[in-house]
């Protein structure tokens, strides 16, 4: 077998390795965040979040073609991804063995020792990126970072064989020539032509230029007779050149092509204009034998080309789709589009900055301040703001250590949960005191544990210093791509804190540039090994040492990697967002308005809708889309499915005037029609005490969101909601309005005493009680939860992740309710049987409880009479509130902790469990003796209870302060921003 053919059975088979092992782990449906929005999107081809990913959306539109059914057409667009990573890991394997082999030596020249260490090197390389934390947990899902990768190692591998193909031309043609006289410069304008259509993708892949610019530099212009500080400086020369041609691709042409358009106002002539005089340089150049020239030309013509796929959003933003993002179907929405002007402007070099003396983000003197990274006006960031000295510290400290250095030890070192805000760890006994790892964990918990013992880290370290010692010029140019795509994006982002999930994913490509390393570590370990025995063995024989060392560091590094990382990066079981969107539609009575929060409540109804046809009678607000004006108009003149356009009286001139405004605490009314409604709402009024309390008008305070100090605000979601909740209520209510259990109180419009649960969202009615959680209709609220679907949630052999336990652990805080209010209603029977049928379903061995649902569900429990599943819960509840005490950071939290303490002793003495009292009682002694915090007599001798209430041993007390909300809300935050 020649070797050529043995080079291509070596990548098809880590090929068919990455294929098969990201199709047993792909999600078989939506997934939560975005996945849910781009199905949606290239199933019906409609217009994503900005800026858009046209080119991804056109793949996803094929493979969504080729699947059976309407519910495969998830799993189908999810193995785009697949089938993106796995091509990534075959090209990653490639780029290795053409790196190795450049330090080797020719190919040709190479004998069966060190052509073999080059396979197993890209073997190793590609095998441990393919089971990288961040890596793989793209790879399964219907998100734009896989193909976005691919498009990056595509364009890393093209250029390393366009080297290698201009090395052969030179010595052919005897070293005389000059640069860019070749044929292999056809790879050139393919690598242009991939970056046009990487902008349909992401914009991350353009980093990718920088590899390639630095290849080219020392391909081309690189002279032997340099000295060491002339070569230096004609390389910060390349770098800087490099700088201003990637600012003329981004965002020079692709935003500035639109601007173009729209100062000629003729965009379709203009664009036949430019289309002829690129044509024109093309052929003129080619003409009069001017390569440079015409490689230019041909690559700028092929950028467009690539770059055409942005048609798409025009094209489906003129049909009004359903999802229709920013609304770009005139040439300055699109640029606004492009330029994600709905996220708000983030400064890079100079702008305003955090105020160490007013504790505010002013400007300093009437300047602005040079490299800001503290730039945040949302007052909530000035609270973190405050514990940084300096800009420098919190770009240091944060911005690089937090959001990106703790990432790559995540994939590279090991990580200690997934747990947001999860520290890095190695499993090295005394090396990790840092991390605080929690004595409680449920399965899925241990599986996100994952520690490598930082050998891929040292391996990869050890790779690097190797190939700057074999091929510095290549190892340079590695270094750059690793630091753009890494250190690079932290520079542009420049994020602010409190970032609403971990960013891991967005740095895939600064992890595919270090697994080259890891690869090339490896290879060197195994040339080190063979070069220590050639002399000395000949054959076979002196191939064994290296291939013995390579075996010994697969199974050291990517091996264990894989089994590390296969349980919580193995989807194939989890159906939670899908049941997570059907329980939440079907809670809506028929042509309901349904405000959500944030992503999690609302892309996988979306998806619901689009693909799977299911409720498309309910319109669906995201409440922080309502923020944005275009949104606004949508929801005012335009349908959706099955749904009419939404009640909203503003005229065009009032959404223009929309924004933040000042807000004093007063009473708002809505007129009610009690005549009409009666018998409307006869189901939910069943006797008069109820009946009573139709209110007409509706009337209640409307305080605003908190600010700044004693300033209260009300958002343009708020404004645009409460125009929605008078208009419909001017129609006589005739549409049902309803807001998702996860929407934050602060979006609720204080309307919390005038809902109605209604499974998994609270319907406004004219009904107003003193039930923080929602009113309780028998024969109502139960049927719709006995209906929700928890598929698998009882298989603790699956993994869900931190996101998916916390939107699960929420349905627990309703669930009791309902049964509680059941309980109470005299429907004793219903109740028990909806909570045990819940709790069978989602155990609390799979699903852990927080504290707060914990005691909601022991609470409902023993007002059912139930003081043995009371026991029970009390005794998982006794080591957390034992935990929390001896882990607590500050005295506010102590004291919650004690809290609960209390709350435990007043259930078991209410349950008259005397031994358990007593065992705790004991255990409590001991821990509050080795507190760090001083507990106060009064309270040691109440064995630790906070306040009056807790002590009373007849009720089980709440937490004092206001009703406990959701577990499961989400913090007010802008739609997605990737």
């Amino acid at each position: 077998m020649n070797r050529k053919r043995i080079d291509r059975l070596t990548a098809g088979l880590v090929f068919l390795w990455a294929l098969g092992l990201y199709v047993a782990t792909v999600a078989p449906t939506v997934s939560f965040w975005d996945p849910g929005e781009r199905i949606a999107s290239a199933y019906t081809l409609q217009v994503m979040h900005p800026p858009g990913a046209p080119f991804y959306l056109l793949l996803g539109r094929l493979f969504a073609m080729l699947a059976p059914s309407q519910e495969t057409v998830a799993l189908a667009v999810n193995l785009l991804s697949v089938l993106a990573s796995a091509g990534t890991v075959l090209l990653a394997h490639l780029v290795i063995v053409r790196l190795v082999r450049r330090w080797q030596g020719d190919r040709s020249e190479l004998d069966t020792g060190p052509y073999v260490i080059s396979l197993a090197s890209g073997v190793v390389g590609a095998v441990a990126f393919s089971v990288s934390d961040s890596f793989w947990f793209n790879a399964g899902i219907a998100e734009v970072y896989a193909l976005s990768t691919f498009f990056t190692a595509l364009v890393v591998w093209l250029v390393l064989r366009w080297s290698d193909a201009a090395r052969a031309e030179e010595a052919q043609r005897g070293g005389s020539r000059q640069p860019f006289q070749l044929n292999a410069n056809r790879y050139l304008v393919l690598i242009a032509f991939l970056f046009g259509m990487a902008t349909g993708v992401h914009l991350l892949s353009l980093l990718a230029f920088f590899f390639v610019a630095f290849i080219v530099f020392f391909t081309e212009f690189d002279r032997e007779h340099w000295t060491s500080r002339q070569r230096w400086l004609r390389i910060v020369g390349a770098g800087a050149v490099a700088s201003v041609l990637f600012f003329a691709i981004y965002p020079g042409l692709i935003v500035g092509l639109p601007s173009l358009f729209a100062s000629v106002g003729a965009p379709f002539l203009t664009a036949i204009v430019l289309g002829l005089v690129l044509a024109y340089g093309v052929y003129t150049t080619h003409q009069r034998r001017m390569p440079m020239a015409n490689l230019a030309f041909m690559c700028v013509t092929v950028i467009f080309i690539g770059y055409a796929s942005y048609a798409l959003v025009f094209v489906r933003s003129a049909t009004d789709p359903p999802i229709d993002m920013n609304d770009p179907d005139t040439i300055e929405k699109f640029i606004s589009y492009l330029e994600r002007e709905q996220y708000g402007d983030t400064p890079l070099l100079q702008g305003v900055t955090f105020n160490d003396e007013t504790g505010q983000v002013s400007r300093r003197d009437g300047e602005s301040t040079l490299f800001p990274r503290r730039h945040s006006v949302d007052p909530q960031h000035w609270k973190v703001y405050e514990r940084y000295d300096s800009d420098l510290e919190f770009f240091v400290d944060y911005q690089v250590g937090y959001m990106y250095v703790r990432y790559f030890l995540w994939n590279f070192s090991g990580r200690a949960s997934d747990v947001q805000g999860a520290p890095w760890i190695t499993g090295i006994p005394g090396l990790d005191q840092h991390a605080n790892t929690q004595s409680l964990e449920t399965p899925s918990e241990k599986e996100s544990r994952n520690v490598y013992f930082a050998l891929p880290l040292l391996l990869g370290l050890f790779g690097a210093f190797y190939h700057f010692g074999r091929d510095w010029r290549r190892a340079f140019s590695v270094f750059v791509l690793f630091f753009i795509t890494g250190i690079g994006i932290i520079i542009y982002l420049n994020q602010t804190p409190m970032q609403p999930r971990e960013r891991h994913y967005s740095y895939v490509g600064s992890f595919f540039a270090f697994s080259l390393w890891i690869g090339i570590g490896a290879g060197g370990v195994m040339q080190m090994a063979y070069e220590s025995v050639r002399d000395s063995l000949s054959g076979i024989a002196r191939l064994m040492p290296a291939l013995g060392a390579g075996l010994l560091v697969f199974m050291a590094v990517p091996g264990w990697m894989t089994l590390e990382n296969y349980g919580d990066h193995d989807r194939s079981e989890n159906y939670v967002p899908r049941d997570y969107a059907y329980n939440m539609l079907t809670s809506v009575e028929e042509n309901g308005i349904l405000f959500t929060n944030g992503d999690n409540d609302t892309y996988p109804l979306w998806y619901l809708q689009t693909v799977e046809g299911v409720r498309k009678d309910v319109r669906v607000v995201n409440l922080s889309l309502l923020n944005t004006k275009w949104y606004v108009r949508q929801l005012k003149n335009e349908a959706a499915y099955a749904s009419e356009p939404l009640p909203i009286s503003l005229s065009e001139d009032r959404i223009d005037q929309l924004g933040y405004r000042r807000w004093k605490p007063k009473q708002m009314k809505l007129p009610v029609d009690t005549d009409a409604l009666q018998s409307e709402l006869a189901a939910y009024l069943p006797d008069s005490s109820a009946a009573s309390r139709l209110e007409s008008p509706m009337a209640w305070e409307l305080k605003g969101r908190p600010f700044r100090q004693d300033t209260r605000i009300l958002q343009t979601a708020d404004v645009v909601t409460y125009d929605m909740l008078r208009t419909n209520a001017q129609n006589g209510w005739s549409r049902p309005l309803y807001f998702a259990v996860t929407v934050a109180r602060s979006g609720q419009l204080g309307l919390s005493n005038y809902f109605q649960l209604e499974g998994q969202a609270y319907r406004v009615l004219p009904i107003k009680h003193n039930s923080p959680l929602g009113r309780v209709i028998p024969g109502l609220t139960d049927e719709r939860m006995a209906d929700f679907r928890f598929t698998n949630l009882s298989d603790s052999t699956v993994y869900y992740n931190e996101n998916a336990r916390r939107m699960i652990d929420g349905y627990r805080l309703h669930y009791s309710h309902a049964a509680e209010q059941l309980g109470q209603k005299g429907h004793s029977d219903t109740a028990e049987r909806l909570l045990t049928d819940f709790t069978e379903a989602v155990p609390f061995s799979t699903i852990p409880a927080d504290m707060q649902t914990l005691f909601f569900t022991a609470r409902a429990y023993q007002s059912l009479g139930r003081t043995d599943k009371v026991a029970g819960l009390l005794a998982d509840a006794e080591p957390m509130v034992f935990d929390r005490l001896r882990s607590a950071s500050s005295r506010r939290r102590f004291s919650r902790a004690l809290q609960y303490a209390g709350r435990v002793r007043s259930s078991y003495l209410k349950a008259n469990q005397t031994d358990a009292l007593e065992s705790f009682d004991q255990e409590l002694e001991r821990v509050l003796a080795d507190a760090s915090f001083q507990v106060p007599a009064r309270v040691r001798q109440a064995y630790g209870l906070a306040s009056d209430s807790a002590r009373e041993p007849s009720r089980m007390p709440a937490v004092p302060g206001a009703p406990p909300s959701t577990p499961s809300q989400q913090p007010d935050q802008p739609a997605s921003n990737e």
